[in-house]
């Protein structure tokens, strides 16, 4: 629980001097940051993930997650479907 704590408010932190992490630092991360990482608005992202087209959304409280690793698996088993 600590690192979890401490690794929110080191990220915090370095986003508020301009300084960015790498975009997948993260396993979670909010429908807004995911949609800002896409490059699509957030209103179309969040109708997606209330659709389910980005996995089951993950809740904490009133804050909703896209679980990004958990897409990057399925996008990996999906190429590998596809591999010659």
């Amino acid at each position: 629980m600590f690192a979890v704590r401490w690794s929110y408010f080191i990220m915090n932190s370095l986003e508020h001097f301009g300084v960015s992490l790498p975009l997948l630092a993260s396993p979670l991360v909010s429908r807004e940051r995911w949609a800002e990482m896409l490059g699509l608005p957030p209103g179309v992202v969040i109708a997606q993930c209330e659709r389910g087209m980005w996995g089951a959304p993950i809740r904490v409280g009133k804050r909703v997650f896209v679980n990004v690793e958990a897409i990057r698996l399925q996008c990996a088993e999906r190429a590998q479907e596809f591999a010659l």
